[in-house]
């Protein structure tokens, strides 16, 4: 997993979602220091939404008797025959009360069908440039009554955050090139958000955090590449060859990942703010890169 980057002089939206569809009854959370003592313990807020399904909905478009609170993205409960189903709202439309999903349900919803909302959000207040620093911990616990769970998720306190230097559109355009059809502005949004993820996560293996390099922007020609691979890995490429296609873009993505990083300069090593030295000067290491 990830670090979740919290920028050192502003207060940070922080939330999360249970998997298998646990809705909160009551919930906390602690942001830990590297030590293990707490550094704060900010106010809860719980899920609002809960809701049912009015006659006309489809098992892709639930029409609902309130959307109040609901936004693109987030992840719901729907309860059908009985059985407790977890999906993700990809259009909102307050006015006709529908919400269009991500990936559709197994089975249509009844009229009366109960649907909730899951997540659970807090705002942590600024750390200050005294707390700059990785191996913090986010550690949320909650319960729906019944159960008490727990989760965490690594956090760092940085001068400035790591922004993804693509985003929904330049999915879209990738896949409109390939053919691939119209998809919702949520779907490309996740494409974005796991190719953005692999970048990260190959530079954090080269010891190096991507929060500290001066811009995200020389990677995008990586990312376009990353985006191709991800659509190969959904089936949508040229050719029809797809599992030639995943193999060759993965290699194509490394090559391309591995050029950048190895004549990159403008690391701010110490996390001062300040690049100066030697932090002045690519570093060389090895990405490796199965064939």
């Amino acid at each position: 997993m990830l670090e979740r980057e919290l920028q050192f002089d502003q207060s940070v939206a922080v939330s999360y979602e249970d998997p298998d569809g646990i809705v909160a009854a009551s919930a906390s959370v602690a942001l830990i220091r590297p030590d293990g003592t707490t550094q704060q313990t900010p106010t809860v807020t719980l899920p609002a939404l809960s809701t049912t399904c009015a006659m006309g909905s489809t098992a892709s478009v639930l029409i609902l008797a309130s959307v109040a609170g609901l936004v693109r993205s987030d992840k719901i409960r729907v309860t059908v025959a009985g059985y407790d189903y977890v999906v993700q709202a990809a259009l909102i439309d307050a006015t006709a009360k529908t919400v269009t999903l991500v990936w559709a349900l197994p089975a249509v919803p009844t009229v009366g069908a109960v649907v909730k909302s899951l997540r659970i959000t807090a705002t942590l207040a600024a750390v200050g440039a005294a707390g700059i620093g990785g191996n913090y911990r986010l550690a949320w616990t909650y319960s729906d009554g019944a159960s008490t769970r727990t989760a965490s998720e690594p956090a760092a306190v940085v001068r400035w955050r790591w922004v993804s230097p693509i985003g929904a559109a330049d999915v879209r355009e990738v896949v409109l090139e390939l053919g691939g059809g119209n998809r919702s502005e949520q779907w490309c949004a996740d494409v974005a958000s796991r190719v953005d993820d692999k970048i990260r996560g190959k530079l954090a293996q080269t010891g190096r955090r991507p929060s500290l390099y001066l811009s995200a922007a020389v990677f995008l020609d990586v990312a376009r590449q990353g985006i191709r691979y991800e659509l190969a890995q959904k089936g949508i490429c040229l050719g029809g060859q797809v599992y030639e296609a995943q193999r060759e873009l993965r290699f194509a993505f490394d090559d391309e990942l591995a050029q950048v990083v190895g004549g990159l300069q403008a690391y701010d090593a110490d996390g001062d703010g300040a690049i100066t030295g030697a932090e002045a000067k690519p570093k060389h290491f090895t990405i490796q890169a199965t064939r």
